[in-house]
């Protein structure tokens, strides 16, 4: 546990989390996402979507330079942007991509301390930094194996409101 935690910390954390959400789902599902299967329909303007919502995540992880890393990310929140928009289009509402995407961001920041808050409720101890390929493969395990679990959910659980 970090040493740092409080319940005013934890409620500072958790509405942190709310405004990065509630902006990145206007920026890309409720704005791009909207305005692009408008325009050049849905299969398209679900994947432009996740690609933009991955490569911006490279100025946000702070990455950019940095290929392995740049990879890696890219992959991981591209495929969770897939998802999210995905929800967003099968819904016609912002709210499940608002959703899993905050229970998302308020795990890995705050819960275990990963994002940009610095150290919330959990801290890692020991081990070492992982470098090249044994990096995406740890990698793999954690942040490909969630985004996979959630575009399943989506794809196979959520009612579809509009016929892709």
């Amino acid at each position: 546990m970090s040493e740092n935690f409080s319940i005013q910390l934890l409620f500072e954390a958790f509405w942190w989390d709310i405004k990065s959400v509630f902006t990145e789902e206007l920026i890309f599902r409720g704005a791009l996402l909207y305005i692009l299967i408008k325009k050049l329909g849905s299969k398209i303007s679900i994947s432009i979507s996740a690609v933009a919502f991955g490569i911006y995540h490279w100025f946000t992880f702070g990455v950019l330079g940095n290929p392995l890393a740049m990879l890696m990310v890219f992959l991981g929140t591209g495929l969770m942007g897939y998802a999210w928009a995905l929800a967003f289009y099968k819904t016609k509402s912002i709210m499940l991509a608002f959703g899993l995407h905050l229970g998302w961001n308020f795990t890995y920041n705050t819960v275990f301390s990963k994002g940009p808050l610095g150290d919330i409720i959990y801290i890692s101890q020991g081990g070492n930094e992982l470098t090249g390929w044994l990096s995406f493969l740890n990698f793999s395990m954690g942040m490909l194996i969630v985004p996979t679990i959630v575009l399943i959910y989506v794809s196979y659980f959520t009612k579809n409101t509009n016929p892709i």
